[in-house]
């Protein structure tokens, strides 16, 4: 594959030769601008270079202005570099006399930001970096009306993202407040890619009971889209990375806001597919020294259903105030769990339906957020960032599929077969999801270099509270006995009356950073910087109780936590005016506090430790200003999550149906996963307005984790198999990506990128094959859900791929399609499908704009509510060769958004 890398990159470089040939500039322009601080002051004497078709040095005078003249037309880097601020490189497409503004923004990395350029357009971005980066705006991803991570981060190439386990009928509305996010970058799982806030791990629960004890992955749904001006999606083994943990896949560095440079407001409204409203609002203000940017967000769905005819099967202890009786041979209501049994789905083999009971899958979300930054001195600022999100369903109803098969002689005229229908009969039901960020910032100028302290805590709660009804009425199918008398309902309305159903369950987590670093110029063109950053998670504190039928109650305490520290070293910059250099070198070390699994009492604990050390390097050739070939290559880190570390020494488990046992352990071995991966890829720009990315890759995991279940004796007279967490020998992940995109202030611009993944074991320790009735043993790729890992962690889609064609008359007046395919073991656990999207703006006036986004035309999986039925069930063949019941989850209901946003 390096072979043919090189060798396409030099394809490449050749036909953009022959591009810039072809329109080598025939007149030359003024490029004229100023470098100002954070505060908007001059910087006088600051080095700015420019780099292109003509290489040249000059200083911004007293007023810190700065201007070349007579340059040829064509694409430049300009460098801007002064003592104590810090240096950035940036690309300008010049067609004309061009102004650049360049203000120094502590909160964007600690470098020169350039605030307004003259170029085709923001998205014709131009990555001079050593890794594969995509930058976008989750901030106006929400105020064009979008709730939903999903749409946002499933349009980039390599990116994919997981509904996770699915809960109750919360989840069953498609992009629902309650549906998570969780990402995978090139091909990783969720759990090996590094969410971040400014730099500092985000670590969270996803949704109850959807892997918040499983720790896979960062759930990003619960955290507000109108809160976060930008995102990094950081593929590969960036050397400038601020950190390798979780990071194998790469990273998504979430930014809080900055300085405020222009004051401004916006609002948008949007409708919902289901009929509700979605808002938002912005404020940036800057008064003297302080910059204030608050927002505030509203969505608030009735969902497709408000009082559904839902059946429900149950086991009332009267009928009309007649004891009910249901057995053999009439009926039977316990209900058992497929032998392989994933999510919610109950079978019965025969049993009583009470019809028409009313469920609800409304839902509300609100969400907030405000950044302050306080200039102390010209040398010295503060910040706070606080962003808080809650979403609330009441009257949860459950999403579970019922099979129907009353007793012999019933002839109702309800059909046996299976059936949609809640949990129970519920008249109070509760679901409450939030979370909180709080980010306190400081940045000081001391000598030469900045200084930077930041601290984060982020905190995730959820809870579920189901009360049923005790007397109400309903129309009965099925059999039973009532007073004695074996009894056939065929529709006829009764009063119920049953013991009260309680379950009440709620989790929480908590997570905690400190992160510290310097950086300092080395001359003009290099600089050095050195971090550290600690982070802090507890394992999620859950309580269940179960009141009823089934008493039940547990609880896992928050006593159980780990701790990573970690130590970057850093030296980069431009060696020459063509090339950009990063070598890091990161230092980790990863502690656990779990309990111990061989004190029955849970009052010890033990503290496994463990260290890594790896390089990192990255490099950046531009040969010609429209060519930029770069490769990055270097280690990467994984912790084993706290549930896979800690288990559940519990008593052997029966199989269902019957035949052996299974029993977890814990396994305080289990080491990290570590990694070694390269990058290659290169960025053209082939014509104005048309530019070409493509990178490849490959990671080796050592140690992959995976949930071993080996044969290990005999229990009760039948096998006795021992489920455990452990590590792979080593596994391989790679895959190309293609971005393609010509973009013009007016007229057609299109889009196209793909993304290509594969995953496969290299080598498997012993008894890696060792199942019940292994029919699949010849498989070693890994497959999550099907080879690998089982629960909660995501697919990987082996071919993803989005476009856009659409015209443009001015930069808020568009139409445009975008259709998007999803391969092969898509997340959204389907048949590889095409989706087709199109939007359609229109400026009222300067200050108002219409948008109208048109989702799923061809109403592809498009269903508003998931029905869960063994024909939608995806089976796929596990380890042991029995299939696991996966959802077919749905994609998005076809429908049309309408927003009105004013910016002010």
């Amino acid at each position: 594959m390096l072979v043919c890398t090189v060798l396409a990159a030099l394809c490449l470089l050749v036909l953009s030769q022959r591009v810039q040939a072809q329109i080598a500039p025939t007149s030359t322009a003024t490029i004229a601008g100023s470098v100002s601080d954070r505060a908007g002051r001059p910087v006088a004497n600051a080095t700015v270079s420019l780099n292109g078709p003509r290489n040249v040095v000059t200083h911004t005078d007293a007023q810190g202005l700065f201007a070349f003249v007579g340059v040829p037309l064509g694409t430049y880097q300009i460098s801007a570099t002064t003592v104590g601020l810090g240096m950035a490189t940036r690309s300008v497409q010049v067609e004309s006399d061009t102004n650049v503004a360049i203000q120094y923004q502590p909160e964007s990395g600690g470098e020169l930001k350039t605030i307004a350029h003259v170029g085709t357009s923001a998205n014709a971005s131009f990555n001079v970096t050593p890794a594969s980066i995509t930058a976008v705006s989750p901030q106006e991803h929400a105020f064009d009306g979008q709730t939903s991570w999903r749409t946002l981060l499933e349009e980039i190439p390599g990116v994919t993202t997981s509904g996770g386990y699915l809960s109750y009928g919360t989840h069953a509305l498609p992009d629902s407040p309650f549906s998570a996010a969780q990402v995978s970058l090139d091909g990783a799982l969720p759990y090996e890619t590094a969410p971040m806030l400014d730099d500092m791990p985000l670590i969270g629960a996803s949704a109850l009971f959807s892997g918040s004890t499983a720790g896979s992955g960062t759930d990003l749904s619960l955290y507000p889209l109108n809160a976060f001006a930008g995102a990094d999606i950081v593929r590969g083994p960036g050397a400038a990375a601020p950190s390798i943990v979780d990071s194998i896949g790469g990273s998504i560095v979430l930014r809080s806001p900055g300085e405020v440079t222009n004051n401004r407001a916006e609002f948008s409204v949007s409708s919902d597919p289901f009929g509700g409203i979605t808002a938002n609002g912005l404020i940036a203000h800057h008064w003297k020294h302080l910059s204030v940017v608050a927002t505030y967000g509203i969505f608030d769905t009735p969902g497709p259903i408000s009082t559904p005819q839902m059946p429900v099967y149950t086991t009332p202890e009267t009928v009309n105030g007649e004891s009910f009786v249901c057995g053999p041979p009439l009926c039977n209501t316990t209900f058992q769990f497929p032998s392989n049994y994933q999510g919610n789905y109950f079978q019965f083999q025969s049993g009583l339906v009470a019809c028409c009971i009313p469920g609800n899958t409304a839902a509300t979300q609100s969400s907030g957020s405000i950044a302050l930054s306080y200039d102390l001195s010209p040398r010295v600022t503060v910040g706070v960032f606080y962003a808080g999100q809650q979403s609330r369903q009441d009257l949860v109803t459950a999403n579970l599929t019922n099979v129907f098969a009353p007793a012999a002689g019933y002839s109702g005229s309800l059909a046996p077969g299976t059936y949609y229908g809640p949990l129970g009969v519920s008249d109070l039901g509760l679901e409450l999801e939030s979370a909180s960020l709080l980010e306190e910032k400081f940045s000081a100028t001391i000598g030469s270099g900045l200084l930077r302290v930041a601290a984060l805590q982020n905190r995730t709660f959820s809870t579920e509270v189901l009360n049923s009804l005790t007397s109400y009425t309903a129309q009965l199918y099925g059999a039973g006995i009532v007073g004695g008398t074996p009894m056939f309902f065929n529709g006829g309305t009764y009063t119920l009356t049953q013991s009260p159903f309680i379950v009440d369950a709620t989790t929480s987590t908590a997570n905690r950073d400190i992160a510290v670093s310097y950086t300092t110029p080395l001359g003009e063109n290099m600089h050095a910087a050195v971090s550290y950053v600690s982070s802090y998670y507890n394992n999620p504190c859950s309580t269940y109780q179960l009141v009823g039928t089934f008493p039940l109650t547990f609880g896992t305490s928050s006593s159980n936590y780990e701790m990573t520290r970690e130590m970057r070293l850093l030296v980069g910059g431009n060696p020459t005016n063509k090339t950009s250099i990063d070598l890091s070198m990161y230092f980790v070390n990863v502690g656990y506090h779990v309990q111990n699994p061989n004190d029955v009492t849970g009052n010890t604990y033990v503290n496994p430790q463990f260290t890594y050390a790896a390089p990192r390097a990255g490099f950046v050739w531009r040969p010609t200003p429209n060519v930029a070939v770069r490769a990055s290559a270097g280690g990467g880190f994984a912790e084993a999550q706290l549930y896979d570390m800690i288990g559940s020494n519990g008593a052997p488990i029966p199989s269902n149906p019957p035949g052996y046992y299974t029993v977890t352990l814990t396994n305080l071995n289990l080491q990290p996963e570590k990694s070694f991966a390269f990058d290659f890829g290169t960025d053209l720009q082939l014509k104005h307005g048309t530019m070409l990315s493509f990178d490849v890759y490959r990671a080796n995991l050592y140690g992959q984790i995976y949930n071993s279940t080996s044969l290990t004796g005999t229990f009760n007279g039948s096998p006795l198999y021992t489920q455990q967490y452990r590590n792979l020998g080593q596994s391989r992940l790679e895959g190309m990506v293609l971005d393609l995109h010509h973009d013009v202030q007016r007229g057609v611009y299109w889009h196209l990128a793909a993304g290509f993944t594969r995953g496969y074991v290299i080598s498997v320790p012993a008894g890696f094959y060792n199942t019940p009735s292994c029919t699949n043993c010849a498989n070693l790729y890994v497959v999550p859900n099907i080879n690998f890992n089982g629960w909660f962690e995501a697919s990987i889609p082996y071919s993803q791929a989005n476009a856009v064609v659409g015209y443009r008359w001015s930069p808020m007046k568009f139409v445009d399609l975008e259709p998007s395919y999803y391969g092969p073991n898509n997340s959204y656990y389907r048949p590889a499908f095409l989706e087709l999207d199109g939007h359609f703006s229109y400026p009222v006036t300067k200050n108002i704009s219409l948008l109208a986004t048109f989702e799923n035309i061809t109403g592809r999986y498009d269903a508003p509510i998931q029905v869960v039925n063994p024909a939608n069930l995806l089976g796929v063949p596990a380890i042991s060769g029995a299939p696991f019941a996966l959802y077919g989850q749905q994609y998005g209901p076809r429908t049309v958004i309408l927003t009105t946003n004013v910016r002010l």
